[in-house]
């Protein structure tokens, strides 16, 4: 035998296992704690999350530092250059979010002198999981969209034996002191209003293609009972706009039909049994006073209202340079203080101009269109009524010009229940007319 075929190969190349089962693991994982950890779960834990003092890194939450790994695990097990040369292809709309979210962060970090946890948690944390969802296969996707359907039925019922019974699951902070006088449930999501603004978007999924996979009678119970449950997180504006969006969609569905669009007659009789039962069940819990705490809140919003058009001098007396490259923050905290804005800036586009400037804005909200389209393009027009609904509601809060997830559980949601794989065709073959 010859010396050569004896001797140990050197060249030959070690091969490596590419490790998407552990990329899989910890885009789950990310999804799981994205949903079930939230900032007052960090809170009661200890962590400085949302509060003065502590470690830097206390104040970027888990879901953040889970992203970021699982989208380095992705990368090696795709390769980097194979995973850019994708995205810069096939995703444009990323590379754009993700030049925004550089230069927000340079004007966080170098100019204004910010914290950056904010930026982190608000835009990378949902840009990370976007690339990592988008690599899932089927089988896992399939487990995540059965998982985050038992999560909003799990979360309902909490927010139901909350209401009823005082107790919660997760206490309520505000300013690092927990809140005993709130009557809203806090649930899985741990702030009322989060619990609202998801639960909304969730029935806006429910009701389009993200609930084919359902049986009628199935469906029409989740509609119901997760509708019913947004009472008890007492969110006003989260609820008025999901039941105009859902009552635009009626009308649009009954003049499609009207204009001579096929349609089942149990689609038919199973709307008008959904609405007989909402307006049932309304009149029945309005009669016997258990909408009273939550109509109360359209009574006294506690200074809302006033907030929302006081906000608009907080630009009183800016330089109009300031106003347009960076404004001066300690001047915007004086005139908060000025105009009593202790609830906060109410609105995110406001608070985005007096915090970031004009140029900075504008451009970052390009990126954040480019973002929007991106998941638009991943799961069609489905999405877009979803994606209204989170900018209508959170336009009407500090929402993501502050440090909040609510951007990243937005996104998820859309890239996994409409998802199209999981989605059976439409039917509008007549049985009878």
């Amino acid at each position: 035998m010859s010396a050569s075929r004896t001797a140990p190969s050197f060249h030959r190349p070690i091969r490596i296992a590419r490790p998407y089962g552990l990329a899989t693991g910890l885009t789950a994982l990310t999804v799981a704690v994205l949903f079930l950890v939230s900032s007052k779960v960090l809170q009661a834990a200890g962590l400085p999350y949302a509060s003065a003092g502590g470690s830097p890194l206390a104040k970027f939450h888990p879901a953040t530092f889970l992203s970021l790994a699982s989208l380095a695990v992705w990368a090696v097990a795709i390769g980097p250059g194979s995973m850019l040369a994708t995205l810069a292809v096939r995703r444009p709309g990323l590379l754009v979010f993700a030049m925004a979210i550089a230069l927000l962060t340079f004007q966080t970090a170098i100019v204004q002198k910010l914290p950056i946890s904010a930026i982190a948690d608000t835009f990378v944390l949902p840009l990370a999981l976007f690339v990592s969802l988008s690599a899932l296969r089927a089988p896992m996707m399939e487990r995540l969209v059965i998982a985050l359907h038992l999560f909003f039925l799990v979360n309902s019922t909490l927010g139901f034996a909350e209401y009823f019974t005082g107790w919660r699951l997760t206490p309520y902070y505000s300013g690092g002191e927990v809140i005993t006088y709130d009557w809203r449930s806090t649930a899985l999501l741990g702030h009322p209003l989060i619990n609202t603004l998801a639960t909304g978007l969730y029935l806006l999924i429910l009701t389009g293609p993200g609930g084919r996979r359902f049986d009628l009678p199935l469906r029409t119970f989740l509609l119901i009972y997760n509708l019913s449950a947004m009472v008890t997180f007492g969110g006003r504006a989260a609820t008025v706009v999901v039941l105009l969006l859902l009552a635009a969609r009626s009308a649009w569905s009954i003049a499609a039909v009207l204009a001579g669009r096929r349609f089942r007659l149990r689609d038919a009789f199973a709307v008008i049994v959904v609405l007989t039962l909402i307006a049932t069940v309304g009149s029945l819990l309005v009669q016997g006073g258990i909408l009273d705490t939550f109509l109360s809140r359209f009574e006294d919003d506690s200074g809302s209202a006033a907030t929302r058009i006081a906000m608009f001098h907080i630009f009183d007396g800016m330089a109009l340079r300031d106003l347009v490259f960076a404004p001066d923050l300690a001047h915007v905290a004086s005139n908060q203080r000025r105009l009593d804005l202790a609830i906060g800036i109410e609105s995110f586009v406001v608070a985005f101009f007096a915090y970031y400037g004009i140029i900075t804005t504008l451009l970052f909200f390009v990126g954040l269109l480019f973002f929007c389209s991106e998941i638009l393009r991943s799961v069609g027009w489905a999405g877009l009524l979803p994606l209204a609904y989170f900018f209508l509601v959170t336009s009407t809060s500090t929402g993501i010009a502050n440090k909040t997830t609510d951007m990243a559980l937005m996104m998820t949601m859309i890239l996994i229940l409409l998802d199209r794989r999981f989605i059976p065709p439409s039917t509008n073959e007549p049985r009878a007319c």
